[in-house]
């Protein structure tokens, strides 16, 4: 299979210049995973909206004077900033959780890595041995069109299930995990 670079990509097929905190060093990476980017237009129209909210709202509750008050200019200014600031946070927040939220499928475990927030993420690992059911879920027209969907790793005994949401290509990604794990089992 084609190696190429995972760096903003949500499905990377043997990726070059990915590693995590806890891979061994004989550990290769199979499948670097993130959502579809077709989940991100919600919050990237959202911010769209939020950009152009000042320049449009603004003078308009301005021009038919619907505030019971007025503020001086310089007040004006200082809100559009801290609009503007907020703004910057809400999309750097939305684009760091996508990035930083990814699932590795290696040749000896799954790893699901959740950012939660600035200084906190979840990483859930299993082994491929522990593997009990892989199933997939694509629900929805846009969903069936984008070919995007998620995906319940069903573990054994104690171990947590592992969940990879909104995935691209997810019966591709259930054809690997099942030949690994009947490469594991032959083992």
């Amino acid at each position: 299979m084609p190696s190429h670079s995972a760096f903003i990509s949500a499905f990377a097929s043997h990726p070059i210049d990915v590693a995590f905190a806890t891979q061994d060093r004989d550990e290769t990476i199979i499948l670097f995973l993130r959502k579809h980017p077709i989940t991100n237009i919600g919050w990237i129209l959202f911010s769209l909206l939020l950009t152009i909210s000042p320049i449009v709202f603004f003078p308009l509750i301005d021009a038919y004077n619907l505030m019971p008050f007025t503020f001086p200019e310089s007040y004006s200014f200082i809100f559009s900033l801290f609009w503007y600031l907020g703004t910057f946070a809400y999309i750097l927040f939305k684009f760091v959780f996508w990035y930083y939220n990814v699932n590795i499928v290696t040749d000896k475990r799954i790893v699901d890595i959740d950012f939660i927030y600035l200084l906190y993420n979840e990483m859930t690992a299993t082994t491929i041995s522990k593997i009990e059911d892989v199933t997939s879920k694509v629900g929805g027209f846009f969903r069936s069109i984008f070919d995007y969907g998620n995906i319940l790793v069903q573990t054994a005994g104690e171990e947590p299930n592992i969940e990879f949401l909104g995935v691209p290509h997810p019966s591709q990604i259930v054809k690997i995990i099942n030949e690994l794990m009947g490469k594991v089992n032959s083992e």
